[in-house]
């Protein structure tokens, strides 16, 4: 029964009647256009994606499902799409589906038991056409019962490096032992069946999936498939510069000679470029402005590391931009890293040495000043730290490319990025957020007297455009997320399945940023099952999943950073508005709303934000004290506090009632009130 119902919480709450009436005065702007038909949300992609659970089981194929209780990380249920999965136990398990397309590729996310290798077999009508490769070399990772310090994630081989009787310092690191929280226990393999662009699967064809070394030991378990028709690989472009080697030295010689000759760019025709440095000290290749690096297609044209059996794993490769006016498009990137910032040097510790080795800051498939006009397309970009880490720039486009495994982020753009577009690109199972704005101020001019660890801001990221972007399954941080600036819009995108985080961040945490100012919009989006139990035990917790405190789908966090210019004073959270924004299923709550310091919301507004709670979910918005500590002078936790306005919204689902429409533990000195706009409904008894 949908009824306007009125909830009163305590002094630190405050919820004004809400009523159906309609808003009659929208405010002007580009997210108010009432008349407007919505835009489609999520990705436009090539492929078409199967998921196991909807596929044919026989032969004791077993459904992954959690029946009660919370989605889990590092459990296949809760790490898989959907939260639902296949295992196939033995050889004569198996999955079929009836193909919808034409394809002649083949995509798998699946999962094996750490330190084993299995094979999947890939029929089409009963004929053998493919046999995958499954092992956990670039899945599972670790952290300790603490989770303090979650860049410290850290495969089994260093896990075991790590000392057996750690110091209380290192157990402020994430070191107490034992390291038995798994997680990201997915990978995925793929292989193409024909590179001439013709289809080997077409619509009505079965194809089926058979692990043949499959046993209780080594169980094979598949989230979903996916079918893709690949076209033929791209000729060489007349004027370009063609690389003639497959080595990262012949790249460097065809820029050279694409730069002093007057070509346009150069071009990688299919195969494996190996990026096996002549100079390890620099690991980078730098495009001179003006040029193209152009592929075949990201099926065909790969740049690759050396093979971990001679280098090792997390090999250090990737492109930065020399000037203006560079694109890159038509190729892939697939690394070997396989853990993020830190490694634990056991030689440095048997010297009573710090044990840590930074990483943070390398892995990057494109990193560093972006310049102007640089254009980013059709690639795919896997197993590196970060898809690309943008800092400045102005009017960059990065489209049509997808992001999956990456230990880190997607795309950020970080440290004054300016009127820069990403567009129908996909991001999976990423470590970090998938797509980012983060108005840092840490690089370039003079320091700052008063605080000379903090160098000139660049300035804040401005008039950038999110936009039909889907971001799924992702293993650390958001899908989407904002961290100061302004006009910065992300629009008609999807989020779903995030594992310990909200599916979109608006925060002004990191220190230090620059405030939100201006407006900040997100509009149009779908954000399914998202949210969960934090990384890090809080309250002295030592572990328990189910005393850990949760995000919501959404998250506004108003922390209160220093400013570079005043330290003393607090970085504005202001602006802010949500339009037309879908949250199913949260994993605990719809919006969670959180300050810092006694730091307020402010002029910030949810239009059309319509939370359903069927599977998941405990409360529809949540205000509460933050889980951060403030910094000092102040301590313990501070209370929300400020205004929130509600528009046009509703909670509804099988799990929704008057009382877990609106919640808040927050201390009663403080004062936050979600304030009625109007047009709100909510769900009554059930």
């Amino acid at each position: 029964m949908m009824r306007p119902i009125l909830v009163s919480l305590c002094a630190s709450l405050l919820l004004v009647g809400c009523n159906d009436k309609p808003d009659e005065n929208p405010e002007p702007g580009p997210i108010e256009n009432p008349g407007e038909t919505p835009a489609p949300r999520g990705a436009t992609v090539s492929w078409d994606e199967y998921e196991a659970e909807a596929g044919a089981l026989s032969g004791g194929a077993a459904l992954e499902r959690t029946v009660s209780g919370a989605w889990l990380e590092g459990t296949l249920s809760g790490e898989a799409s959907n939260r639902e999965a296949v295992t196939l136990p033995s050889p004569s398990a198996s999955i079929a589906w009836t193909s919808r397309v034409k394809a002649n590729a083949v995509v798998v996310r699946y999962s094996v038991p750490d330190d084993k290798e299995a094979h999947l077999d890939v029929y089409v009508n009963d004929a053998k056409v493919a046999t995958l490769t499954v092992n956990s070399d670039y899945a599972w990772l670790y952290t300790g019962p603490n989770n303090t310090e979650t860049h410290n994630a850290l495969p089994r081989q260093q896990v075991d490096e790590l000392p057996q009787n750690p110091s209380p310092n290192d157990e402020n690191f994430g070191l107490k032992l034992p390291w038995t929280a798994a997680h990201h226990i997915y990978d995925e393999a793929h292989v193409l069946l024909a590179s001439n662009g013709q289809a080997t699967i077409h619509p009505g064809d079965v194809v089926k999936l058979v692990s043949p070394d499959a046993s209780a030991q080594v169980p094979v378990t598949v989230d979903f498939m996916d079918l893709e028709l690949v076209p033929e690989p791209l000729s060489a472009p007349a004027d370009h510069v063609v690389v003639r080697e497959f080595t990262e030295a012949a790249i460097v010689r065809a820029l050279q000679d694409a730069q002093s000759g007057g070509k346009p760019g150069i071009f990688l025709p299919p195969g494996d470029y190996v990026m096996a440095h002549e100079n390890p000290t620099q690991p980078k290749v730098y495009v001179p402005a003006g040029l193209t690096v152009q592929g075949a297609g990201m099926w065909h044209t790969r740049i690759v590391p050396p093979s971990p059996k001679d280098v090792g794993y997390n090999h250090e490769f990737g492109f930065r931009l020399s000037g203006d006016n560079i694109t890159f498009q038509d190729f892939a990137i697939f690394g070997s890293w396989r853990n993020r910032t830190v490694r634990y040097n056991k030689a440095a510790a048997d010297l009573n040495q710090w044990p840590w080795d930074s990483y943070d800051g390398i892995g990057r498939a494109f990193d560093r000043y972006m310049h102007n006009n640089a254009v980013f397309k059709r690639l795919w970009i896997e197993r590196m730290i970060v898809g690309g880490w943008v800092e400045g720039g102005n009017n960059m486009l990065w489209e049509d490319s997808r992001f999956r495994n990456t230990i880190a982020d997607g795309i950020n753009f970080c440290n004054g990025t300016t009127n820069s577009r990403i567009v129908n690109c996909t991001a999976r199972n990423t470590g970090d957020d998938a797509f980012a704005m983060w108005s840092a101020i840490t690089w370039d001019k003079s320091p700052i007297p008063e605080t000379p660890w903090v160098h000139q801001p660049e300035g804040p990221n401005q008039g950038n455009v999110i936009e039909r972007c889907t971001a799924g399954l992702i293993w650390r941080a958001a899908g989407f997320a904002v961290y100061g600036g302004h006009d910065n819009v992300i629009k008609d995108s999807v989020v779903y399945d995030t594992l310990r985080y909200p599916g979109i961040t608006v925060d002004n945490e990191f220190a230090p940023q620059h405030e939100f100012s201006g407006r900040t919009t997100i509009q149009n989006m779908t954000v399914e099952r998202c949210g969960g139990r934090m990384w890090w035990d809080d309250d002295g917790v030592h572990g328990d999943e189910t005393a850990r405190r949760m995000w919501g789908a959404v998250w506004l966090f108003a922390a209160n950073p220093y400013s570079p210019a005043a330290p003393s004073s607090p970085l504005r959270f202001q602006g802010i508005r949500l339009k037309d924004i879908d949250i199913i299923d949260p994993v605990y709550a719809g919006v969670l709303v959180q300050s810092t310091q006694g730091q307020r919301i402010e002029d910030t507004e949810l239009d059309g934000v319509r939370i359903v709670l069927e599977r998941a979910g405990a409360f529809g918005f949540v205000a509460n004290d933050s889980h951060k500590a403030p910094p000092s002078p102040l301590s313990g936790k501070i209370p929300t506090t400020g205004s929130l306005t509600l528009k046009n919204s509703s909670v509804t689902g099988a799990r929704s009632h008057p009382g877990n429409l609106f919640s808040t533990d927050a201390p009663s000195t403080g004062m936050f009130s979600f304030k009625d706009g109007g047009g709100n409904t909510w769900t009554g008894d059930r």
